[in-house]
């Protein structure tokens, strides 16, 4: 655990699985959102772990505005700074996965493909485990 995360983002290492946990224990807004994920990525490049898998169960779905600053200004810089290919594992409820809106704003599978990145929605999370477990030696290796 980390003792300077604000009262809305949890974030932990998990050694054994070489995953960064990061859960948002509310909804949140904009600004917070971006702080919750610098600190993500101050917690990757402390523990030199690409492999994450982001709770957002409590979380409002990301809206558009916040979905273009991942995508344009965010993950860009994930490879700068930890080297190789993150692994974004996100473990949302069912409903988000029903919801147009917030699909439209996650990128096709096909995006990622030629990206420093990767990133899959998930409703359970030994499944989001598992799965970044399957492309931990892809990640490690580019």
């Amino acid at each position: 655990m980390f003792s300077d995360t604000p009262d809305f983002l949890a974030l932990s290492h998990r050694p054994d699985l070489q995953v960064l946990v990061a859960r948002w224990m509310r909804v949140i807004s904009l600004a917070e959102m971006r702080q919750g994920y610098e600190l993500l990525l101050l917690a990757a490049a402390q523990h030199r772990c690409r492999q994450w898998l982001i709770d957002a169960r409590r979380r409002n779905n990301t809206d558009r505005e916040g979905a273009i600053w991942m995508v344009q200004e965010f993950l860009p810089r994930l490879q700068g700074q930890l080297g190789g290919r993150t692994a974004l594992a996100y473990l949302l409820p069912p409903v988000h996965l029903r919801d147009q809106q917030a699909d439209a704003a996650f990128p096709p599978a096909r995006f990622f493909d030629d990206k420093p990145f990767v990133a899959e929605r998930f409703t359970d999370e030994r499944q989001a485990l598992d799965w970044l477990q399957q492309v931990q030696p892809a990640a490690s290796g580019q």
